[in-house]
């Protein structure tokens, strides 16, 4: 049984040491954009590249924010070793993300209590079970456990640290429950997940200009068959497009610049029509196109590659690991159809349909959401997501906080 959380609350403000020292800024943003609005002193211990991902220095007048970084000429072990006054000084002690640095992280004073959040389960905890295809890539999982794992020690260290902190989080229930049930982590250290990594938009991104005869469909995320079976689609496309009734655009909300993109757009443009469009961007899409483009969809598609790996770990979306399908549902609240092996728990099931990954059963979900506008009728579900509006996620987080300190 995980942690239970006193749900008494005052406005006493708790002091937040956010630690992020490896690649993900975005998460940095929204934890910034939910935690402001509770009592929260939040500070911030990163490194320069990482902060200017973040896109919070237009919040550097905000007395809410601290930020340290660390100094161009500075190793990460004298950075940390300049910040132990800083880390003495927190109510929580939060690790956004450990990658690496595991003999660097050891190093800290642990005087307050801390977490740390789990992004790849398998990579974390279980090692030898859960290395990726170790037949076919013997050689790359040698070359690891000899330089990361004997020589760097990594496992050890990372015990180490994992035996020093008080507690972990887990981007979501199902995974929660995942690593509960296989009795990796003891209970007693396991957080419920009232932290997620995304939070249900404050407004509903829609275009004034948007053709009501057609449909606009998306796919977020890199163009690439590693992480989304995108020939999966085409294939379903292909079946279904003389069965609907609207003209389809499909909008490709990723980077399609790529070497791999190529064969993906070239398929896709075969099917071009009076009944079929398709839209995409070679290069990184910037945040306000993405705004825009996002603003004239009817539903996602998450094709999701369920089985996919870390490092030289198997992990599988869903169980060890989370996809972004679920932040970019809430937050520009979108309908989506998903991969039947990706199962989402409440209320984020009330906003989706599963599909099996056959090109059959994709086509008929298309042809279902399309001519009949499923997609509109349970868009009305996005107004019954409390526990994913930001308020609700800060003052449910300020208040576990309160209770483990």
């Amino acid at each position: 049984m995980s942690q239970s959380v006193d749900m008494s609350i005052d406005s006493v403000p708790v002091h937040l040491v956010i630690v992020e020292l490896h690649y993900h800024a975005e998460l940095i943003k929204t934890l910034y954009q939910i935690l402001k609005l509770s009592p929260f002193r939040i500070t911030l211990i990163t490194l320069p590249g990482i902060f200017k991902k973040t896109a919070l220095l237009n919040f550097s007048g905000d007395e809410q924010l601290s930020v340290y970084l660390k100094a161009p000429e500075e190793s990460v072990s004298d950075f940390i070793g300049r910040m132990n006054p800083v880390f003495r000084s927190a109510d929580i002690l939060y690790f956004n993300t450990i990658r690496y640095y595991w003999r660097e992280l050891n190093e800290m004073p642990f005087s307050a209590t801390s977490m740390v959040r789990i992004h790849n389960v398998h990579c974390d905890f279980t090692k030898l079970s859960h290395l990726h295809r170790p037949v076919i890539n013997s050689l790359g999982i040698l070359s690891h456990l000899i330089r990361k794992v004997l020589i760097g020690r990594e496992w050890k260290l990372k015990k180490q640290l994992f035996d020093k902190i008080d507690y972990f989080m887990f981007p979501n229930q199902t995974i929660t429950d995942y690593v509960e049930g296989k009795g990796w982590v003891d209970s007693k250290k396991v957080l419920p997940p009232l932290l997620p990594f995304g939070f249900l938009g404050e407004k509903s991104y829609k275009t004034d200009n948007k053709d009501d005869k057609e449909v606009t469909i998306a796919i977020t995320g890199k163009v690439t068959n590693s992480k989304k079976d995108f020939h999966l689609v085409f294939l379903a496309l292909q079946k279904c497009l003389c069965e609907l009734e609207a003209p389809v655009r499909l909008i490709l909300l990723g980077n399609a610049g790529q070497k791999h993109a190529k064969s993906i757009i070239k398929d896709y443009k075969t099917l071009e029509s009076d009944r079929f469009s398709l839209d995409y961007t070679e290069g990184y899409v910037p945040a306000e196109a993405f705004d825009e483009k996002v603003a004239s969809v009817d539903f996602f598609i998450a094709p999701i590659q369920v089985d996919t790996h870390f490092r030289k770990y198997h992990e599988v979306y869903g169980k060890s690991k989370m996809s972004g399908i679920e932040n970019d549902i809430l937050l520009y609240r979108k309908p989506s159809l998903v991969v039947s092996r990706y199962q989402m728990a409440e209320p984020l099931d009330s906003v989706v349909g599963y599909f099996d990954p056959t090109p059959e059963s994709l086509a008929k979900k298309i042809v279902e959401w399309t001519n009949n506008r499923t997609f509109s009728d349970i868009e009305i579900s996005f107004d019954h997501m409390d526990s994913f509006q930001r308020k609700v996620i800060a003052d449910n987080f300020y208040k576990l906080c309160r209770s483990i300190m």
